[in-house]
């Protein structure tokens, strides 16, 4: 075969295989990095991937993640915090973490609605929707919402030698060593019979209990980067803040793994119970993540904003 015939067979081919080469010229574009990638300002995420390449250049974050939080089979640091997790104090700790929410200014919530759709047809009819109606939420919705998400649904007896019925409060969506590090912010904008503003959902007591006093509305558009959305008509936001240190404490580098497996999980169980009381909803990855932080009050260092989920009725 001589070089023509081949160059033909190979133009023939791409005629019959046409996305090639567009697939070709995507692998091909910025092969080279420069050195200097890591200090501009504007770090791209493909730029990051393929400095990899090079020894020049350091600062994939996500990789460092995936290769320190569990080194070796051999590293015992996370089996020495979670043996310190059986003692006396430790127990107690978790059995009494409802100590840890505010009755003073605490909004009740009515009782979650019994959902009775399938789970297959709801599972098969959960959409990411985005075109809000601006229609009020009900009190009882956003109360299901949240319960679903992450309300109580039981407890686990942890006896100790000195208190016999203490037990672990368990939610809806499961988390490692039942510390549960991810909390709930509800950004409210139409929701009957509650003012406009940030709010903490506290499970144990199935309540809502302002961030600020007075109570001020949140501007979405100034805290999410879409334009695909029109945020004065969206009913409430939810905002997962993960505690990097309730549950670091006994997992190490870990905790922030299982910490972003609860949130998918709440996340999960906040749209399929959305899906089936007939709301749409959406999550966000594109958020401001240090204006959320400082918006709510949080210091960005041991706390994280880390999802974001919008939550509304859709149009008719």
């Amino acid at each position: 075969m001589s070089l023509n015939d081949s160059q033909q067979a190979v133009a023939e081919y791409l005629d019959q295989q046409g996305h090639l080469a567009s697939v070709a010229a995507f692998g091909q574009q910025h092969t080279s990095v420069s050195v200097y990638s890591t200090t501009t300002v504007v770090r791209a995420p493909e730029a990051v991937v393929r400095g990899r390449w090079s020894p020049g250049v350091h600062g994939f974050v996500g990789e460092e993640l995936l290769l320190n939080h569990r080194r070796s089979g051999r590293d015992l640091g996370m089996q020495l915090g979670v043996s310190r997790y059986y003692g006396h104090d430790a127990v107690l700790s978790s059995a009494n973490s409802s100590l840890r929410e505010r009755e003073k200014d605490a909004i009740a919530l009515p009782e979650h609605r019994r959902l009775k759709g399938g789970l297959t047809s709801t599972v098969a009819g959960r959409r990411s929707g985005r075109q809000f109606s601006g229609r009020p939420a009900s009190l009882d919705e956003l109360a299901t919402v949240l319960w679903h998400g992450q309300g109580i649904t039981g407890s686990l007896p942890v006896p100790t030698p000195t208190v016999a019925d203490a037990a672990v409060p368990l939610r809806t969506a499961p988390s490692g060593g039942g510390l549960y590090p991810i909390q709930l912010a509800v950004l409210v904008q139409h929701v009957k019979g509650l003012a406009p503003g940030a709010y903490e959902y506290q499970p144990h007591s199935h309540t809502l209990h302002p961030f600020h006093r007075p109570l001020a509305p949140v501007d979405l558009a100034e805290h999410v980067l879409t334009t695909d959305v029109e945020f004065d008509k969206v009913a409430f936001a939810l905002v997962y803040v993960y505690n990097l240190y309730v549950n670091s404490q006994k997992y190490g580098d870990s905790g922030l793994v299982f910490a972003l497996i609860e949130a998918g999980g709440i996340s999960q169980n906040i749209h399929l119970a959305r899906t089936a009381l007939g709301m749409i909803g959406c999550d966000q990855g594109g958020y401001d993540k240090q204006k959320l932080e400082k918006t709510l009050g949080f210091d960005g260092t041991s706390r994280h904003v880390i999802h974001f989920t919008l939550v509304g009725h859709g149009e008719a």
